[in-house]
């Protein structure tokens, strides 16, 4: 991600929208005075890692519990 060197927003690339939306001048005149945007990298904290993991894993019984209510269901309706 990169900043912007006069309002430390952070985006995915400084943009000439962003540079007259908000600072009123080009993006070459933002860079000409103010310098180029400084690349940020975010970093995350280890528990923060861990539980984005954990999060994203699909366990078996994501599929078992709604599968068993349809087979519930569907001996319910016969």
């Amino acid at each position: 991600m990169f900043q912007c060197p006069i309002c430390g927003e952070l985006m995915e690339a400084l943009t000439n929208y962003h540079c007259k939306s908000k600072h009123c001048m080009s993006r070459k005149e933002l860079t000409e005075h103010h310098g180029m945007p400084k690349y940020v990298s975010p970093a995350m904290k280890r528990e923060v890692q861990q539980w984005i993991r954990a999060a994203q894993v699909i366990t078996r019984l994501d599929f078992e519990v709604p599968q068993a209510a349809v087979r519930s269901q569907l001996r319910k309706g016969s």
